[in-house]
């Protein structure tokens, strides 16, 4: 469920750099405005003139608790009045009453403008309620009244104004009516439409008062929030960023201050949780926070309960579980007190994981089981968010000591979240779900390792168990490329387009009942409308099911590469060699799990004491004695010890399996991703000896995934092409760059001061808030030129008898699109030898970076 707060409420880093703030003088003359008396016996309009200068002083002055007392007495007097009105409460525990003020006003206003916006409002407080089909006919009704009755409306006056003003809010709500029926790019494409309409209305509104000037430009805010959610759940986090950024640059330019950016401060805390900066996300939910306490919303209400539960969930993606516990005491003591009627603070999910996380497993079964229960019913016993829930459910009974118990649901559980469709993104998953799914395979593989050195089958179903959870980022991408170039594919793409909108219309229906989770709330959702949408979730599946299965049928290879299952030991055995052994490493919060398995399929399961953040430590050590390129005599000496420490807990107790190997395949994400493991020390020495290098007993292999590492193998057993080579090489960073490459002189770019083959450093990457105007993300114009890499690729060419002008591409052809044009057409599957002549990057090189990936 999503909650926004509407506009006109006050579109809501306690450390972020910049505040915005009015100047003392103007607080001063708005505060006179605010205390000023209205005299009983004036005329009616100077009444109105006065509370629409009253009302816009307490809205720029953030005082809610005097704005509600100058609302309403002025909803006694006019309908803007009671509109107003209306508005300011949707955002507080009185938002029942709005609701009933809505339908009031639905009825009086006849206006074409106004009809069609008063329909729009209330369709944005039934999207934030999960009444999707309510917010649907009102959306219908405003469409048909902007369509029809806008030529009726004479282009005079500030007429002109608020029909731009009200097509505007129109598809900045259709927007996030789309995206909540996972409509996502229509979403975008709304939301892109409502902006431009809002800038259409600013040129226009010099005829319009100064009130509903200052409402409409705060409303233009409100639309690029809206627009960074739907780029948010599109993974355009880029775009997002830019989308709040130009918000704030709005702002300024509106000469607003904070009490009108909630909104915006609220939805960057969502962007930073989904990209892991929880302390940045905390920050920005506290600043709304502090924000909605000085406007007089009191601790408790919708607004302030919705706040909460972002710093709720920043705590506890950073892991700060007695934090995040505290908050939710804090929640739970300011609801009860205000006796708040609101889903928004029951959250089951995230309470189970928190409470687990601070030994109260018995006080997240009161939470996880009746929860897992709903999702059950509602969703169905085989669904992957019931699967999810029911792992939750399954970890709090065994960490309650109800091993049978537990071991049962999580067998069932593991069934479903492991299926192949979970892969290829069919359940879109949230940065929560994420880290709900980690805790519970945590929870499960602690539990098998209890047995695995005496049971195989425990040991087998952990192998599977580890490579999923390392292959599920990595078959995203493959998958969502395999749907890509599928569409193309006569006979396939129809198919495809039929299966993918059935899986549209099965996550908008699953959106839906997700956001009635434990409600208990009967005026939300019908048994009736429950059991409709239980019969056509059925429907759907049975579709889907008939859509894969003509796939399969006629389409063997897609399907494969789209829905592949997890490989067992014995698939992986197969393909080793005598003289080869392969490794999986799972580091976890707090141990690692290792597996060695050889071509005779024995295998050797063992546990280290290290956990992810505490490898991270050790790995970055190691790390900055490597990366000494360009450093000369003041390079720091090899960290051989930290070195050696990783070999002993990931490879030390594999010694007798790693006897006369020759070829070690090992496969890892995370923090081992970043570190060459060819430089593992094997021995530890005295100070003065020589360290001992695994890479001097056999040659490495690094794989993300066993899976990957299979289709590898599979793939090298293709009969050869008669095409030779393609190679990408010498590619183009910087802009100038280009410039010049353009012009024929790439070779005598100037080459930077560390002249070597180094991508950029993390640590010296430009950091920025929201304010600060400076994008957090990376300047990829900074990675260096690799102008050698063309000499490598043209004497290869020379050396397989290629053409370079049709097997080269070089300086500014080297793209990204011309390798997927090259896919597409099915050149680069007739050429034997590939070749990407680029910076190489391991996880960490990059932010967000957690596998090998090419510049």
């Amino acid at each position: 469920m999503v909650c926004l707060l509407h506009p006109s409420i006050s579109l809501a880093q306690s450390d972020a750099p910049e505040t915005l703030q009015l100047p003392a003088e103007e607080v001063a003359r708005l505060r006179e405005i605010l205390n000023r008396p209205i005299d009983p016996n004036s005329l009616n309009q100077t009444k109105e003139e006065l509370y629409k200068l009253k009302d816009n002083a307490a809205w720029r002055l953030g005082d809610m608790v005097k704005r509600e007392e100058v609302l309403r007495e002025w909803a006694q007097t006019s309908n803007d009045g009671k509109w107003t009105l209306r508005d300011y409460l949707a955002g507080t525990e009185k938002r029942a009453e709005a609701y009933t003020i809505g339908k009031e006003l639905i009825e009086v206003m006849k206006f074409p403008p106004s009809a069609a916006r008063i329909r729009i409002t209330l369709a944005n407080n039934y999207i934030d309620d999960s009444n999707l089909k309510e917010a649907g006919k009102l959306l219908d009704q405003a469409e048909k009244i902007i369509k029809e009755e806008w030529r009726s409306v004479p282009l005079r006056g500030p007429n002109q104004f608020w029909m731009s003003r009200a097509e505007m809010e129109f598809h900045n709500i259709k927007a996030l009516y789309l995206w909540r029926m996972s409509r996502w790019a229509e979403s975008v494409q709304s939301s892109e439409l409502a902006i431009r309409k809002g800038k259409e209305m600013v040129k226009n509104d010099a005829l319009a008062d100064e009130r509903p000037r200052q409402f409409a430009r705060n409303y233009l805010i409100f639309c690029h929030n809206i627009l960074a959610l739907t780029q948010m759940t599109s993974g355009q986090y880029a775009n997002a960023e830019w989308s709040l950024r130009e918000a704030y640059k709005l702002a300024k330019e509106f000469k607003f201050s904070d009490n009108q950016l909630i909104g915006v401060f609220n939805r960057y805390a969502d962007l930073r949780n989904a990209l892991g900066v929880s302390g940045e996300a905390k920050a920005y939910a506290e600043k709304s926070l502090a924000l909605l306490a000085a406007q007089g919303y009191k601790p408790g209400s919708f607004n302030w309960v919705f706040a909460n539960n972002k710093i709720s969930l920043a705590l506890t993606l950073a892991g700060q579980w007695k934090d995040a516990l505290n908050q939710f005491e804090l929640v739970d003591q300011e609801v009860s007190r205000l006796k708040t009627q609101s889903s928004q603070s029951r959250q089951p999910l995230l309470r189970g994981l928190v409470y687990m996380n601070n030994n109260k497993a018995a006080d997240a079964l009161k939470y996880l089981e009746p929860s897992f229960k709903w999702f059950e019913q509602n969703f169905g016993e085989n669904h992957y968010q019931t699967a999810v829930a029911g792992g939750l459910y399954a970890s709090a009974l065994a960490l309650s000591g109800q091993t049978q118990a537990a071991r049962q649901r999580f067998e069932h559980a593991m069934r479903h979240i492991t299926a192949p469709e979970v892969l290829t993104g069919d359940y879109a998953e949230s940065a929560f779900q994420k880290a709900a799914k980690r805790f519970v395979f945590q929870t499960y593989l602690q539990l098998l390792s209890q047995t695995a050195a005496q049971s195989r089958p425990d040991a087998e179903t952990l192998f599977e168990l580890a490579d999923f959870l390392n292959a599920s980022s990595v078959q995203q991408a493959l998958s969502d490329a395999a749907v890509r170039s599928g569409i193309d594919v006569p006979g396939l793409s129809d198919i495809i387009r039929k299966e993918q909108d059935a899986k549209g219309e099965m996550t908008s229906l699953l959106s839906y009942l997700s956001s009635q989770s434990g409600e208990g709330d009967a005026r939300r959702m019908t048994p009736q409308v429950v059991e409709q949408m239980r019969v056509r979730l059925r429907e759907l599946e049975a579709e889907r099911r008939k859509y894969k299965d003509d796939i399969a049928q006629r389409f063997p290879d897609y399907f494969q590469l789209i829905q592949p299952r997890s490989p067992k030991p014995s698939d992986i055995a197969q393909l080793l060699k005598p003289d080869e052994i392969f490794v999986s490493v799972l580091p976890m919060d707090t141990e690692t799990f290792v597996w060695g398995l050889n071509a005779q399929g024995e295998i050797h399961f063992h546990r280290w004491s290290m956990g992810d953040k505490q490898i991270n430590v050790l790995v970055d050590r190691v790390r900055q004695t490597l990366d000494v390129a360009g450093y000369g005599t003041q390079a720091p000496a090899f960290d051989a010890a930290g070195s050696h420490q990783i070999y002993s807990g990931v490879l030390g107790p594999l010694e007798k399996m790693l006897a006369g190997k020759k070829h070690l395949i090992l496969a890892t994400s995370g923090p081992l991703a970043k570190l060459p493991l060819a430089v593992l020390v094997r021995n530890p020495y005295p100070a003065k000896a020589a360290p001992h290098y695994l890479i001097q007993d056999m040659a490495v292999s690094h794989v993300p995934t066993a899976s990957g590492w299979l289709a590898l193998k599979r793939f090298g057993k293709v009969a050869p092409s008669g095409r030779p080579l393609v190679a990408w090489g010498d590619p183009v960073f910087e802009v100038q760059q280009l410039a010049s490459a353009s012009a024929g002189s790439v070779a005598s770019t100037p080459t930077p001061k560390r002249a070597v083959r180094s991508v950029l450093e993390p640590r010296t990457l430009p950091q920025g808030g929201l304010e600060s105007g400076v994008m957090n993300f990376v300047d990829y114009a900074q990675l260096a030129p690799l102008p050698e890499t063309r000499d490598e690729v043209m004497e290869l060419a020379q050396i397989m008898g290629s053409l370079p002008d049709q097997d080269l591409f070089l300086g500014p052809k080297a793209t990204r699109q011309s390798v997927l044009q090259h896919s597409s057409t099915g050149q680069l599957a007739q050429k034997q030898v590939v070749v990407f002549a680029t910076h190489g990057l391991l996880a960490g090189d990059l932010p967000n970076l957690n596998q090998p990936a090419l510049a």
